[in-house]
């Protein structure tokens, strides 16, 4: 099995994942029959002994941490179907002092770790294989669109601002793989810079990874309609 601790250096992936919880229906979400065919019933006992957060919105943390390791180790497989049952999310830890619910995953060959967050209005999560996370980076932001094709240009604009602030350069640009994953490219061609793309409802959000140090990210914890929510993965 891989440690990440064994190469700190290397950058594998990337993946996220983003449920506006207006577009769910806490009651269907919270039948056996729907709630079954996404957690195990050793991850409802987990959320037994955890108690602190609606069942709902346990199961849509849930998907979210799933669906985000599933993006993360795609990239690699790209021959994998996305199955949520297995993929065992192991422990799951309540927000402390920096806000994020934390668990790990091993899933194949990977130990992942996923940080997120639940608002009253959305869950949003990133993975990856280091567990303090120092060189991925991510945001969130809500649009007024929500359909399809709106969602898809809003978050590839968003991604792009970030990503060209990171680069200090305005010829970046996001194309979708074969596979079906997106790829960062500038005038030279592909870069290596992991970038999983996320949308749902009235919400749009990308995480990426830097091959060397990530410059100072902007903090705003403000979601209204027009505002943006930017978070490294550590503590700011």
């Amino acid at each position: 099995m891989n440690d990440p601790a064994d190469n700190p250096s290397r950058i594998a992936s990337t993946g996220n994942d983003i449920v506006d919880l207006s577009a769910t229906d806490p009651l269907r979400t919270c039948s056996y029959r729907f709630y079954s065919r996404i957690i195990s019933s050793e991850e409802k006992t987990l959320y037994d002994q955890l108690g602190g957060l609606p069942f709902d919105n346990y199961v849509w943390l849930l998907w979210s941490i799933k669906e985000s390791v599933y993006k993360y180790t795609s990239r690699t497989d790209t021959g994998l179907v996305f199955a949520p049952l297995t993929i065992p999310v192991l422990h799951l830890h309540l927000p402390s002092g920096d806000g994020f619910y934390k668990s790990m995953v091993i899933y194949g060959s990977e130990i992942l770790y996923s940080r997120s967050i639940i608002t009253n209005r959305v869950i949003v999560t990133v993975v990856s294989n280091d567990e303090d996370f120092d060189r991925t980076w991510w945001g969130f932001r809500s649009v007024d669109e929500a359909g399809y094709a709106d969602q898809s240009a809003s978050v590839r604009t968003f991604a792009l601002g970030k990503l060209a602030t990171a680069f200090s350069r305005a010829d970046l640009k996001i194309e979708k793989t074969v596979a079906g994953y997106p790829v960062v490219l500038d005038g030279k061609g592909l870069l290596d810079v992991p970038l999983s793309l996320a949308h749902h409802g009235h919400f749009v959000a990308y995480s990426y990874c830097l091959p060397a140090a990530p410059l100072p990210s902007v903090l705003s914890l403000s979601l209204s309609s027009n505002n943006s929510l930017y978070r490294k993965s550590a503590a700011n």
